[in-house]
C-alpha cells in the first residue's frame, strides 16, 4: 500500500469517529419531537441484574456474574470468575497467561475478545489471556457472550467475548459510611502466600478507589516458582447535575516466576519477568431523551525479559494506544448502537525486531424489540495497515414462543486479524518453547447458534442450544521437531454441538448448575480434530447456606474426555481424560464493628494425576486458606 492511500484511510476512519456524535444529536433531535411516545430511559447503572435482564432479552448466550455473586461466593481472582460461569473453562499457566475455553474450544487462536469498560485489553501471548492484570476487587461485573458475538463489541471475538466493567460511584455503596477497606491475607500449599488491600473513599459525586496485591509461591514443579505484585487506582466524578461523568483509571502489574517447559522440554532454569501498565480515560453521558455516549482514551505497555535455557536473554516492548467512541439510542421499541474505534500498537522483540499496526473500526447494532419479539442486526467494518479492510455482521432473534418458553436464534460472521504475538513472538511462553509465524493469513468464521429456553424463576430455568462454527484458515500451534510450538494457518475446519445447561434451586436452599457440551470437530486437510477442543466437558456447581451459622458450602465437579494438544493429533501428546472436584467452605463472623470471613478452599480434592496442558502435570491436591476483613 503506497503512503497516499494509507492517509486516505486514515483520514476516513478519524473523520467517521468524529461523525459518530453528530449522528447520535440528529437522532436524539429526531427523537424528541416524538418524546410523548416514548418513556425516557432511567440512569444506566451496569449492575449484575441489570445486564441479566439485558441477557434476558438479548438472541445472544450470554453468562453474567456482579459483585453481589462474587462477594457472596468468595471469589478471589477473574479467572475465578470465569471458570464458575456456564460453558467457561480457565486453565492458568506458569507464568501470567491463562488459556480460556468458550463453549467448549480453547484451540489458541486468539479470537478472544477481552474489553474492560469497553475497551479492547493487549492480548499478544501464546494460546491465553492476562488477566492477572486486573484485581477482582476493583470488578463490578464480568459478562460473557458465546458465539455468535455481536459484532458491534468489537472485532476478534469469533470464539466469544469477556467484558469487564469496574466498579464506579453508582454502584455498591453503602449509604452510611464515607469509606470501605478491605483487607485479605492467604495461605496455602506449595508455598504460596498471597495478600492484598482495597480501599473506596466516597467523594463529592464521585468515589476514589485503590487497590494492591501480592503473591508468591514455590511451585510443585521444578522452576515453577513465581512472585507478582499489582496496583490499580480508579476515579470518577459527576461533573455537575445533567454534566458528563469522568473516569480514570491506571493499573501496574509486575512479576517474575520460572518456565519450567513440558516434561519432555524441561527448562530448568529459564526464568521470565514481566510488566504492564496500563493507563484509561473516559467521559460518559446522556444525550437527549435516552441517549448515551462514552468516549474512552487508553494506552497499555508491556516490557518482557526472557531468560532462556540456551542463556540467551531477549527482550519484548509492546505498547498500544487506542481511541473509542460508543453512542446508543434506547426507547421502548427499538434501540441503536454505533461506535467506532483507532487504535496503534508497536512490537519490538530481539528476535522478530520492531513493527507495528493501525486499526480503525466501525460498527452499528440496530434492535426491534415487539411484544414478544426481539430482533437484532450489527454491521462492522475494520481496517488495519498489514491486513487490510476486513468486515463483520451478526445477526440474532429472541422469540417468547409461550409461557416461560423462549427460542433465540443467532448468526454472525467475523475475521480474526492474527496478533503481534501470532506474527513475530508471544509475550507468554518462552522462546525454548514457543515462536511466531509471519506468515499467517486471517481466519474468517461462520458462527451459528439454535437455543430454546424455559425459565420458571431466576432460580429454576433450563436451556438446549446447537452450535456450529465453520472456519476458514483457521490458525491453530504445531509442534515442530525442535520441540517448539509455532502456529500455522489449517485450510478450513469446523466445529459443533450441543450445549445443555440447567439451574436449580431446591426448598432447601441447595442451589445446583450444570453445564455439558457434547461437540465434534475437525481440520479437514488432516480429518483431525482441533486441538483442546474436548468432545465431552461436563461441570456441575452445589451452593449451600447453613442456616443459623451462615457457612457457606460449594463443590464443583468437572469432566473433560481426551483431548490433542496440537493439530497433528499425536497419540503420544494427548491429553487424557480426567474428573476432578473442588471444595470450599466460607464462614462470615464480626469482630467489633469488622466483617470478618474466613476461608478454606480445596483444588483437585482427590489428586488426580491429569495435565492441564501437554507436558505440564496439575499441581494435584491444593489447599488455600485466609481471611478477609471489611471495615
Amino acid at each position: 500500500m503506497n503512503q497516499g492511500q494509507f492517509l486516505k484511510k486514515c483520514t476516513f476512519a478519524a473523520v467517521c469517529l468524529l461523525l459518530i456524535p453528530l449522528i447520535s444529536d440528529a437522532i436524539g433531535a429526531q427523537h424528541s419531537l416524538h418524546g410523548a411516545q416514548t418513556e425516557v430511559m432511567e440512569t444506566v447503572v451496569v449492575t449484575a441484574e441489570r445486564i441479566n435482564e439485558y441477557a434476558g432479552l438479548h438472541p445472544g448466550q450470554v453468562e453474567v456474574m456482579g459483585l453481589e455473586d462474587i462477594q457472596q461466593r468468595n471469589i478471589l481472582s477473574v479467572e475465578e470468575v470465569l471458570n464458575n460461569m456456564a460453558g467457561v473453562d480457565v486453565q492458568k499457566s506458569s507464568g501470567t497467561g491463562s488459556r480460556i475455553s468458550i463453549r467448549g474450544s480453547a484451540k489458541g487462536g486468539g479470537a478472544l475478545l477481552v474489553l474492560i469498560n469497553g475497551r479492547p485489553m493487549n492480548s499478544s501471548q501464546y494460546g491465553g489471556v492476562e488477566l492477572s492484570t486486573i484485581p477482582i476487587d476493583i470488578v463490578e461485573t464480568i459478562t460473557v457472550f458465546k458465539p455468535p458475538v455481536p459484532v458491534w463489541l468489537g472485532p476478534g471475538g469469533s470464539d466469544g467475548a469477556i467484558c469487564i466493567v469496574t466498579r464506579n460511584s453508582a454502584t455498591g455503596w453503602d449509604e452510611t459510611k464515607k469509606s470501605v477497606t478491605r483487607i485479605r491475607g492467604a495461605a496455602g500449599s506449595y508455598g504460596r502466600v498471597e495478600s492484598g488491600v482495597s480501599q473506596r473513599i466516597q467523594n463529592e459525586q464521585g468515589a476514589t478507589m485503590i487497590v494492591a496485591e501480592g503473591m508468591h509461591r514455590d511451585g510443585k514443579q521444578i522452576n515453577s516458582d513465581g512472585n507478582s505484585g499489582s496496583l490499580a487506582a480508579n476515579w470518577d466524578k459527576q461533573l455537575g447535575d445533567g454534566m458528563p461523568t469522568v473516569e480514570f483509571g491506571i493499573r501496574y502489574y509486575g512479576s517474575r516466576y520460572g518456565s519450567p517447559g513440558p516434561v519432555d522440554n524441561p527448562t530448568p532454569d529459564a526464568r521470565q519477568s514481566y510488566r504492564k501498565a496500563s493507563v484509561d480515560g473516559r467521559m460518559k453521558g446522556f444525550r437527549g431523551d435516552g441517549g448515551e455516549y462514552s468516549y474512552s482514551l487508553y494506552g497499555d505497555y508491556i516490557d518482557l525479559e526472557d531468560d532462556s535455557q540456551s542463556g540467551m536473554i531477549s527482550t519484548l516492548e509492546n505498547t498500544k494506544a487506542g481511541f473509542k467512541a460508543e453512542n446508543s439510542w434506547m426507547s421502548d421499541d427499538w434501540n441503536l448502537r454505533i461506535n467506532g474505534i483507532v487504535e496503534r500498537e508497536d512490537v519490538d522483540h530481539t528476535l522478530s525486531g520492531q513493527h507495528h499496526r493501525l486499526t480503525g473500526g466501525l460498527g452499528a447494532q440496530t434492535d426491534r424489540i415487539l411484544d414478544d419479539l426481539v430482533m437484532t442486526m450489527g454491521l462492522r467494518g475494520d481496517y488495519t495497515t498489514d491486513f487490510d479492510i476486513n468486515p463483520g455482521a451478526s445477526w440474532g432473534l429472541n422469540y417468547e414462543m409461550a409461557d416461560r418458553w423462549t427460542v433465540k436464534l443467532g448468526a454472525g460472521y467475523s475475521v480474526n486479524i492474527p496478533t503481534f504475538g501470532q506474527l513475530y513472538q508471544p509475550s507468554h511462553g518462552s522462546i525454548d518453547q514457543a515462536r511466531g509465524n509471519p506468515d499467517l493469513e486471517e481466519e474468517n468464521i461462520w458462527s451459528f447458534d439454535t437455543a430454546i429456553k424455559y425459565q420458571q424463576d431466576k432460580s429454576r430455568q433450563l436451556q438446549l442450544s446447537f452450535f456450529r462454527s465453520d472456519t476458514k484458515d483457521s490458525i491453530v500451534y504445531q509442534r515442530g521437531e525442535d520441540l517448539i510450538y509455532r502456529p500455522l494457518n489449517a485450510n478450513r475446519s469446523w466445529r459443533h454441538g450441543v450445549e445443555v445447561t440447567a439451574k436449580y434451586e431446591t426448598e432447601l436452599g441447595i442451589t445446583a448448575d450444570a453445564d455439558i457440551i457434547i461437540q465434534d470437530s475437525e481440520i479437514e486437510d488432516t480429518d483431525k480434530e482441533l486441538p483442546y477442543t474436548p468432545r465431552i466437558k461436563v461441570k456441575l456447581t452445589l451452593f449451600y447456606v447453613l442456616e443459623g451459622l451462615g457457612t457457606k458450602l460449594e463443590t464443583t465437579l468437572r469432566y473433560r474426555s481426551k483431548q490433542y494438544s496440537e493439530a497433528e493429533n499425536i497419540e503420544a501428546q494427548n491429553i487424557d481424560d480426567y474428573v476432578t472436584t473442588d471444595l470450599k467452605a466460607t464462614q462470615p463472623f464480626a469482630i467489633k464493628s469488622v466483617a470478618v470471613e474466613w476461608f478454606v478452599t480445596i483444588q483437585n480434592l482427590f489428586d488426580v494425576d491429569y495435565h492441564i496442558h501437554y507436558g505440564y502435570p496439575d499441581d494435584g491436591f491444593r489447599l488455600l486458606t485466609g481471611l478477609n476483613m471489611t471495615f
